[in-house]
This record gives C-alpha cells, sequence and structure tokens, in this order.
C-alpha cells in the first residue's frame, strides 16, 4: 500500500517549526530541573532565529528517564510556557536516553511569514 502525501503549499504564509531531539549538554547530568531550563532556554532561542517564540508553539513531546521526575521537569515547563498558550503536550517514559541524559524535548511552533496577516 502506498503512502500519499498531501502537496506542501510553499507559497501559505504560516508555516510550522520542528525542533526535535533537544537534550542537555552542560547541565547533563544534573537534576532533571536543571536540564529542562537548559533545553527550554535553548529553544527559546532556536525558535527565535525561527521567527517565531514559545507563545506560538502547538506541541511538544517529552522524554522523562523516570516518570517520577514529572513533577520537577513540570515546574520549570509551567514558569515557562507562555501564559495562555498553552501547548497540547504528551509526556513519555523513555529509559534508554543516553548516559547521564534525563530528559528530551522536541517541539512544534507556527511561524508567520511576512505578509501573514490573521483574518
Amino acid at each position: 500500500m502506498a503512502i500519499e502525501h498531501l502537496p506542501v503549499d510553499e507559497a501559505s504564509p504560516l508555516q510550522t517549526v520542528h525542533i526535535i531531539g533537544q537534550i542537555a549538554s552542560t547541565a547533563i547530568g544534573a537534576g532533571v530541573g536543571a536540564q529542562t531550563l537548559e533545553i527550554l532556554d535553548r529553544i527559546d532561542a532556536l525558535l527565535s532565529d525561527a521567527g517565531t517564540d514559545r507563545s506560538e508553539l502547538v506541541q511538544a513531546n517529552i522524554w522523562l528517564r523516570d516518570l517520577k521526575a514529572f513533577g520537577e521537569m513540570n515546574t520549570v515547563w509551567e514558569r515557562w510556557v507562555a501564559p495562555g498558550a498553552t501547548p497540547r503536550r504528551t509526556t513519555f517514559e523513555d529509559r534508554d536516553l543516553p548516559h547521564l541524559c534525563d530528559i528530551r524535548v522536541d517541539v512544534i511552533a507556527w511561524r508567520k511569514t511576512q505578509g501573514f496577516e490573521p483574518t
């Protein structure tokens, strides 16, 4: 069975930005809170470079080595996420994350290109 993909409208003024596989580098081996903060700070910079920001997030996937660390991660996440713009979020447990890595984050955000005017 062949998989058919819808065509991409390159002329569309509304595009998405996918930031995947973000893990800590300087906070590696530190607690989940410190790793989460480092990752979210990097995501802020990457979103800015792509012409968007955290208020445009539509989805986030988070992998934790141990779901018992959810509360620690969630405390940092709740302080970071834009008020009134909480994206859909799924959190998974993944005991096979790289050594000393306790969290991985992927996000998808809208990027508005020049010429976009909401209707």
